[in-house]
């Protein structure tokens, strides 16, 4: 066991592992008397969980957390003054082991305040900041990452955490934000907390939080063009969950609204000195608010079933979460430039802080121009016209001599033709990520291409290191409705248009090349099921995007030699394999079952209830309505069965190859499946019919019948609900001219 104190010989070893025992067994009585007898425990981390006070906070021990707190404050001097932030970069730990025990980190890095505003124990941290701010500078202590208890409660997604702990940081940006530049909106939209994000954005309104720009360039307006949940594109809601959504009554509260509803939570008082500095106190204990507690009580114990078997709580998060998004993206077009590249009045960072950022933003930069230094002088040095290939090989570039003759021109000067492909290679290697406008139309957000088209119209122009604008992105993710975006904004202007679709990406791949790519992916699958489906869609957006695209394109070829029509029938040569065997199984089992009805179907027609009459041979029961549906139905279900078996046979003879998957097969298949269905419910209702007679008598003075025969359409009703979505989506295929967006976000 290793701790650290000066009088290491006056402890007894016995004693510190009966201390750890007491923490371990929450015996909170036991170790509060030793946090009496000597202040050594107050700093002695216990198996690898912290200290004793860190163990106490993250159980949630309250009255033990009060304890303790009081005890360290009796025994430790507290000075305010102390500069918390010149501990952030101390790496020896026996130096950090001699600080305050309110200051110590655990192994994660978190202080005890740290800890209470990640589990969100808003009283807790009362006790450590004290009632009257006395502690309130550790508020801004700082672990070795550059994170504050203030953006831990952030990542807590800890509300009323959050607003208490701002009150005593309301003036100082740096709080906000660790390291690496990550601010807290960072964090809230990355994390889909998008009603704390609409907090956060309004308690720093007169900042630039909502402009900062973290180490990889990014800006919260970035976060938010990559979570596609909160957008209609990211939520697949099934029809009905859709009629749902858009009946559910929901009305949000302004930010202002509801900062005031979650800070009434607190008494604010002004103190009487000079330095107006403020008192926070908490206006109850409870860790959660009486009418949380109520409202969970009613959601677990009250809730009709029905209410749950509809999922209204899912879909009451997916609204919220999309008024939110639209509500915080509302905000940030505020000021479009600032929000999409970063910047604003950025007074209230301190110099170093933001030199540090600066620095650590640059430092790719930096190894790049060292890197290419680096190169230069070892080609300079070691590179003879004999081991050129040795030196190539050696050097992990042998692929540069490939490029050479792509991208730059021949010359007699080998070494400098090497080494300037060497430069050009590395700078594309360590380019810049996508911008907001490309990530969003990766994504499919046209909330967001469509806001910045119509602020910032030059962004359309923008490209990505492989060269690819927000079109190409758009046909190689599969988001037509960026596609129809974008032929829509610039209906007037018909001519950029057509510029952006002959743009090529570096391997020269056009838009028809991107577009005959397979789907097999997830990250670019149609919102289908079954791969019989998705080779449907790939062939519809491969014709959407050919009567887009210039006639030429179809003959163009890319780096590969390779023709879009090439690429197509190449890429597709898996999914077709499996896409044949898909609807030959299914051609197979409904043929045999079609097969079957029409076999029942027939015995059916050729037998009449209640027999022939003896002197006319007509039937005896004609003219009654039961007996002329029976004769109907059964006619109907030898028809319709026919024409389903007929329709999977030709389905099964027939060549089943690329072009057939456009509009033949699927036609075929949705006329199967209808023929089979209509041939299923005609065969029931004969049968009803048919047994009519013969329970009448018995049953029907009490409408027994009536609900036996309803019974009798319950398998009907469940064929059909199961076939419901393979008939919207054969539906869709026929008669859709675009496909649906790719799959992202959640589905319900």
């Amino acid at each position: 066991m290793s701790f650290y104190h000066d009088n290491t010989d006056a402890i007894d070893y016995h004693l510190v592992e009966d201390f750890e025992e007491h923490v371990l067994r929450d015996n909170w009585k036991e170790v509060v008397e030793y946090y009496k007898k000597d202040k050594f425990y107050h700093t002695l981390k216990v198996k690898k969980r912290g200290t004793a006070l860190h163990v106490a906070v993250s159980n949630g021990e309250k009255e033990a957390v009060n304890d303790l707190v009081r005890e360290i404050l009796r025994m430790w001097k507290w000075n305010e003054n102390d500069d918390d932030d010149d501990d952030d970069d101390d790496d020896d730990d026996e130096e950090e082991d001699e600080t305050h025990p309110l200051r110590k980190w655990n192994e994660r890095g978190g202080t005890p305040l740290h800890i209470a505003a990640l589990r969100g124990f808003t009283s807790m941290c009362e006790c450590i900041i004290g009632k009257e701010g006395e502690r309130k500078n550790l508020v801004r202590k700082k672990n070795k990452n550059g994170e504050t208890p203030l953006l831990w409660a952030v990542l807590g997604h800890r509300k009323k955490t959050f607003v208490y702990l701002y009150n005593f940081a309301q003036e100082d940006v740096n709080v906000v934000m660790d390291k690496n530049g990550t601010t807290i909106l960072h964090y809230a939209i990355r994390r889909d907390m998008f009603g704390l994000a609409y907090i956060i954005m309004h308690c720093y309104a007169d900042s630039s939080i909502s402009y900062m720009k973290d180490k990889n360039g990014v800006t919260p307006l970035g976060e938010l063009a990559s979570r596609t949940s909160a957008f209609k594109n990211g939520n697949h809601l099934s029809w009905w969950k859709q009629i749902l959504y858009h009946c559910f009554p929901l009305k949000l509260e302004d930010a202002e609204t509801k900062w005031n509803s979650i800070h009434q939570k607190f008494v604010i008082k002004d103190k009487d000195d000079h330095n107006g500095d403020i008192s926070i106190q908490l206006n109850d204990d409870d860790e959660l608010e009486k009418e949380e507690k109520i409202r969970l009580c009613y959601r677990s114990v009250f809730r009709w079933p029905i209410i749950s078997l509809l999922d209204l709580e899912k879909i009451e998060i997916i609204k919220k979460k999309r008024l939110y998004a639209a509500r915080i993206l509302e905000d940030l077009m505020k000021n479009p430039y600032y929000s999409y590249n970063g910047g604003g009045d950025a007074a209230r960072l301190n110099t170093e802080h933001e030199e540090e950022i600066e620095n650590v933003m640059n430092i790719r930069d930096t190894q790049k121009k060292d890197i290419n230094k680096e190169h230069e002088k070892e080609i300079k040095g070691t590179l003879k016209e004999g081991e050129l290939q040795y030196t190539t090989e050696e050097s992990g570039i042998a692929k540069i001599m490939q490029e050479i003759i792509s991208k730059l021109a021949i010359t007699s000067d080998k070494k400098g033709i090497l080494l300037e492909a060497m430069n050009k290679l590395s700078v594309e290697k360590i380019d810049t990520k996508d911008t907001t406008y490309l990530v969003a139309a990766k994504h499919g957000i046209l909330e967001i291409t469509s806001q910045l088209e119509l602020k910032m119209k030059s962004v359309i122009h923008e490209r990505n290191s492989n060269n690819e604008n927000a079109l190409l992105l758009a046909v190689k993710y599969r988001q037509p409705q960026i596609v129809e975006g974008l032929q829509k904004s610039l209906s007037s202007n018909k001519k950029v248009f057509e510029s952006l679709c002959l743009k090529v990406d570096n391997n020269e791949n056009t838009m028809l090349h991107l577009a005959a790519y397979t789907s097999l992916n997830n990250e670019s699958t149609w919102r289908i099921s079954g791969p019989a489906m998705q080779m449907m869609w790939d062939i519809k957006w491969y014709k959407y995007i050919k009567g887009i695209v210039p006639e030429y394109f179809r003959h163009r070829i890319n780096k590969d030699k390779k023709t879009p029509g090439e690429v197509f029938k190449e890429e597709h040569k898996e999914l077709l394999q499996s896409s044949t065997e898909w609807l030959r199984d299914t051609a197979e089992s409904c043929s045999v079952v079609a097969a079957l009805i029409a076999g029942l179907s027939f015995a059916t027609s050729g037998s009449v209830p209640g027999g022939n009459d003896q002197n006319t041979g007509k039937p005896t029961l004609e003219g009654q309505p039961a007996f002329e549906g029976f004769a109907i139905s059964s006619l109907i279900g030898l028809y319709f069965s026919g024409t389903a078996l007929i329709m999977f046979l030709s389905i099964l003879t027939s060549r089943k190859q690329i072009e057939d998957f456009s509009i033949n097969l699927p036609t075929k298949l949705l006329a199967g499946l209808t023929s089979l269905f209509v041939s299923i419910v005609a065969m029931f209702i004969s049968f009803c019919a048919g047994h009519f007679f013969v329970l009448t008598d018995k049953y029907g003075k009490h409408d027994i019948l009536f609900y036996l025969l309803i019974v009798f359409c319950i398998p009907v009703t469940f064929y059909g609900a199961m076939q419901l979505p393979l008939y919207i989506d054969l539906l869709k295929v026929i008669w859709k001219k675009v496909p649906p967006p790719s799959i992202k976000g959640v589905h319900l």
